[in-house]
């Protein structure tokens, strides 16, 4: 097969799997646009990977707007659970099927909340990954936006030496810099210092995430639902999402 075909093969692959948005890109990129440090780039971890494919599922706009609620917690914990699952699945499809090498970085690969506090990243960066395979663009709330869902989705990749072809970078910042993101977060986390993105308070960040989880509810998930950007929005524009007294109910019962 060309390289082409198999690109084609995967895509359709993932698709079969539910996925929405599939993008990918070449290692390269993490050298030509280096935003991280060398240690995180896939290159430094597996030598042999080659392409990354980055894979895409929407949070649903008015589950999210109950935040902080059981109802958007367990619509984050199903993502996950359905991402690891596709990433596993296309993982094995390109190993016992396709006859080439890759892994998968799970979503989010840390022990727990806490930890963040003292190593407050992970081992990789899908929003980087999205970012360099043209899925969407780094806004000021450091979430990657999609023309679909704006930062609405989850996101995780599969790494493979599989000869993909790659997917162009989006040129047009998606961003309005509409400052929603940094007026409404409830731990203050984000803050202008007239860099190309919001300074952000990892740490403030982490801590409101702590709370919440004591409070038997969390993620938080502000900046996703204030955030305007999405095709996901329109067909909630001439109305509400969810009313004030729902989201008041979500916060306190459980589903």
């Amino acid at each position: 097969m060309n390289p082409q075909e198999i690109k084609e093969r995967i895509i359709g692959r993932a698709r079969s799997l539910g996925v929405n948005l599939i993008r990918t890109c070449t290692v390269q990129k993490w050298e030509e646009i280096p935003l991280q440090p060398r240690e995180f780039w896939p290159q430094s971890i597996w030598p042999w990977v080659k392409s990354v494919i980055v894979l895409g599922i929407p949070l649903f706009s008015p589950m999210v707007a109950t935040t902080p609620s059981m109802v958007y917690q367990e619509l984050y914990d199903t993502s996950n659970r359905v991402l690891d699952d596709s990433a596993y699945r296309l993982t094995n499809y390109i190993v016992a099927e396709l006859g080439l090498r890759a892994v998968y970085f799970p979503r989010d690969c840390y022990y727990g909340i806490r930890e963040l506090l003292a190593r407050p990243a992970a081992a990789f960066s899908h929003v980087l990954a999205g970012y360099y395979a043209g899925m969407g663009t780094i806004g000021d709330s450091h979430n990657l936006l999609t023309p679909e869902f704006g930062p609405r989705l989850r996101i995780v990749s599969v790494l493979t030496d599989a000869p993909v072809p790659p997917d162009a970078m989006l040129q047009k910042n998606l961003c309005l810099h509409c400052r929603k993101c940094l007026k409404n977060c409830p731990s203050h986390a984000f803050s202008e210092d007239g860099g190309a993105i919001y300074r952000m308070d990892k740490a403030a960040c982490t801590k409101y995430h702590i709370l919440l989880q004591e409070q038997k509810h969390w993620p938080c998930g502000v900046c996703l639902n204030v955030c305007p950007v999405g095709e996901d929005r329109k067909a909630y524009a001439e109305g509400k999402q969810v009313t004030e007294e729902g989201v008041r109910h979500c916060g306190i019962y459980g589903s």
